[in-house]
């Protein structure tokens, strides 16, 4: 929580302030009005207040280069002030990206896809947000030379800056606390929250009973967001919380009915930490019917400043100087966090996952190296891509399919779910099946089988080379080839 910038500007007498004043201004002012001790302040007052143009310097030194730097610094206590994300210094627009998960893939050393592996594309889910400055007020108030004069005079030129300054400062804080405020109310319009139904504690009925629900469900959700999940953001990308950034944003009411030590239970750390995570803010500010909290992250805020800055104009008609302070922000949140509100007026979000099974199994189609499309026979000591896809509904699923290779009779002979298949130089089965069978749904399997063909290579323990039985022809054939 920061501090209110009276304490610190109080402290400070005339003559400290006048001093300060004089250091920052150029040489002409140092040369027109001496520097202020306790002895001779009052002839410093006289000389600036003979001398005009000094007196216009001195006004805006204190608002511009004292009060607005104090302005930056030391902002009044907004309770959401800490979540925004600092200045944005160059262009207009904040980009937020958020991508997805990468998808796993069996690794083979003997299939060959080195070419499709490094020279291919390899496309990842994204999204993208756009955060453009959308908010440029501007506070305009007045000093007057009187009241100028008075306070050079009376020792209070650090109450008379507090009291310029507070108007502006407390004016814009006040509305950048409710225009962050409102970004809960236009994510509800937009229906954008996970929503879990819990009591109304603020019911005058409601007990000990009713808190502990509510409780329950906050530390429930609190050791569920820190896991990667599509559910709880409003972008359904693969998201987990950050244990240390989870904020929890209650009513005033909602507070009141639990305890501390309770809430401090509910999010695993020492009561003494408790708010350092969770805001108390009166129910009004939500304009959400029914909200007890909100559990989020601190980087739910894409809040940034743009532009604070003072300009001014000298009214010598009525001796007064009108200030402007304009104040320029990135004012918008973020669709890539976990956000989940507690409502005792709204059902709990129905979570719903679609089962995607396998419903059928397509044709088997083996190639090698070259690209050539097996029909018949698989040529031991050759490496083959196996291709076989499965249809699941709703389409769009992932088929889990397991292939196995029946009928091989040597050890080196294999077939790989991620598609490699090769038949053993030592092979002497004379034909060999790939069977697919779907690891989930229940589809008919399928089978395609082959011969085996090609010199049989025993490697061990007598090395040697069985030539490929020459293709024998059917009997008919044989006999009419002996009558001619």
């Amino acid at each position: 929580m920061v501090k209110n910038i009276r304490p610190l500007i109080d402290k400070a007498s005339n003559v400290d302030w006048l001093n300060a004043i004089r250091n920052t201004l150029g040489s002409e002012y140092q040369a027109r009005i001496p520097e202020a001790t306790q002895a001779n302040v009052a002839e410093t007052i006289a000389q600036l207040w003979d001398y005009q143009a000094g007196r216009n310097q001195v006004v805006d030194a204190l608002v511009n280069r004292i009060g607005l730097v104090l302005f930056k610094n030391t902002i009044w206590s907004n309770p959401l002030a800490a979540f925004k994300i600092g200045a944005l210094q160059n262009g207009d627009t904040i980009e937020e990206v958020m991508n997805g998960l990468l998808e796993a893939v069996d690794y083979d050393f003997d299939r060959d896809e080195l070419e499709k592996e490094i020279f291919g594309h390899h496309p990842f889910e994204t999204q993208t947000s756009f955060h453009k400055i959308n908010r440029r007020d501007r506070y305009a108030f007045t000093v007057n030379q009187p009241g100028l004069r008075m306070a050079l005079l009376n020792n209070e030129l650090g109450s008379f800056l507090a009291n310029v300054m507070s108007m502006p400062q407390t004016s814009d804080q006040n509305d950048e606390f409710l225009l962050m405020m409102n970004l809960f109310k236009e994510f509800d319009k937009a229906e954008a929250y996970h929503i879990q139904n819990v009591p109304d504690v603020g019911d005058p009925a409601s007990g000990e009973v009713e808190s502990r629900e509510l409780l329950r469900r906050i530390r429930e959700f609190n050791n569920t967001l820190p896991f990667i999940s599509r559910l709880y953001n409003p972008a359904g990308m693969p998201v987990a919380a950050n244990p240390d950034k989870l904020i929890l944003i209650t009513t005033a009411t909602a507070d009141a009915a639990m305890d501390v030590e309770a809430l401090a239970g509910a999010f695993n750390i020492d009561k003494a930490q408790v708010n350092n995570r969770k805001i108390v803010v009166p129910e009004r500010y939500f304009g959400i019917d029914g909200v007890q909290a909100i559990l989020t992250t601190s980087d739910f805020f894409v809040v940034a400043d743009n532009l604070i800055e003072t300009t001014s104009q000298f009214n010598p008609a009525k001796l007064t100087t009108n200030y402007w302070l304009h104040h320029w922000q990135v004012m918008s949140a973020s669709r890539f966090v976990p956000l989940v509100m507690f409502s005792s007026t709204r059902p709990s979000t129905v979570i719903t996952e679609t089962p995607t099974p396998t419903t059928s199994i397509g044709a088997v189609t083996v190639t090698d190296k070259a690209g050539n499309v097996a029909t018949a026979n698989l040529l031991r000591g050759v490496l083959y891509d196996v291709s076989v896809e499965g249809a699941t509904t709703p389409a769009g699923g992932v088929s889990a399919l397991d292939l196995d290779l029946v009928g091989a009779l040597s050890d080196f002979s294999y077939v790989r779910n991620e598609g490699s298949l090769f038949i053993g130089p030592d092979e002497t089965a004379d034909n060999v099946t790939i069977n697919v069978l779907a690891l989930d749904g229940t589809p008919t399997p399928v089978t395609k089988s082959f011969g085996v063909a090609g010199d049989i290579i025993q490697p061990w323990p007598n090395p040697k080379v069985t030539p490929d039985p020459p293709v024998v022809e059917d009997a008919a054939a044989s006999k009419k080839s002996t009558d001619k």
